[in-house]
């Protein structure tokens, strides 16, 4: 019976000890998420129409030049008679984020002159 216990409790301190390992995280604060694309869903054209393009700007800022990033607007009018569900999306290189700021205006123009048909 004592070799038993002993053996036993051999057995429960080997497993204690094998669960206690110590991991330490690696953390950089040179390191930088980069951005890729960026969504909006919105129920009502007075969102779209309240964008702030400079923060949109300036999501993408650490990207590389020549990262690719996309652009997308989603507009779902659930309360309108047709149930309006319209999205666009624009896609280009970092180095061009004013031309697809302004292509993005554009379509959110147009998103929301066709939405008012509805």
């Amino acid at each position: 019976m004592k070799k038993l216990t002993t053996l036993f409790l051999l057995f429960i301190s080997l497993l204690i000890n094998a669960q206690e390992s110590n991991t330490k995280a690696a953390y950089s604060k040179d390191e930088v998420s980069k951005i890729t694309s960026l969504a909006f869903t919105s129920t009502s054209v007075k969102d779209l129409e309240k964008i702030n393009w400079k923060d949109i700007e300036s999501i993408f800022e650490h990207n590389k030049p020549n990262e690719k990033i996309a652009l997308s607007f989603e507009l779902d009018l659930k309360d309108s008679k047709n149930k309006f569900k319209g999205k666009m999306e624009v896609s280009g290189e970092t180095k061009n984020i004013d031309s697809l700021i302004y292509k993005s205006k554009k379509i959110i123009k147009t998103l929301i002159k066709i939405s008012k048909k509805y």
